[in-house]
């Protein structure tokens, strides 16, 4: 009985997943690359707001030259630390946005860079990558940072930006 149970419920779930319009993959593609531009901090910052802000440094201006599309594709790499006397669940957050626009995917604060942990959760390395189909024109690129909870501390240390421009992009 329990193994039939099982089957019929993994199977379900299977049908619900792909019925479900809410798993969507979006597909972009660019060809050969135009120019990488690449950031590095050595410096450890800290953040405790709930709104986003600018992380230090981490702003890049780009140019699409006239008449062209590229798909810009952005990693951010680095030391993590988020910690706080905060209930289970709040986490500290990054996105990546293209003239204040968000990059994809656009999950805002549902993206939890790091989960907040105790005091002795150390710094641990963490990863993003964001893109976008850009068309003529000039772009900053920022990362900005949050925490869900306002007695969580975020802090990084030794990150990379990399911003990769493909041409061709749709």
């Amino acid at each position: 009985m329990k193994t039939y149970f099982c089957k019929t419920l993994v199977l379900a779930m299977a049908v619900a997943i792909a019925v479900d319009p809410a798993y969507s993959v979006v597909v972009e593609n660019g060809g050969p690359v135009a120019k990488i531009t690449v950031l590095t901090e050595t410096d450890a910052h800290g953040n405790s707001s709930t709104s986003w802000v600018d992380v230090p440094g981490a702003t890049v201006n780009i140019t699409v030259p006239s008449s062209k599309t590229q798909l810009v594709n952005v990693r951010f790499s680095g030391e993590s630390y988020c910690f706080g006397a905060s209930p289970l669940g709040a986490w500290c957050s990054l996105r990546i946005l293209a003239n204040l626009s968000q990059m994809s995917p656009r999950s805002d604060s549902d993206f939890a860079f790091d989960a907040s942990g105790a005091a002795n959760d150390l710094w641990e390395a963490h990863a993003m990558e964001r893109t976008a189909i850009l068309g003529p024109g000039t772009y900053t690129i920022t990362v900005q940072w949050r925490v869900t909870d306002p007695n969580v501390a975020f802090q990084l240390d030794d990150w990379t930006m990399a911003v990769t421009q493909h041409n061709g992009g749709h």
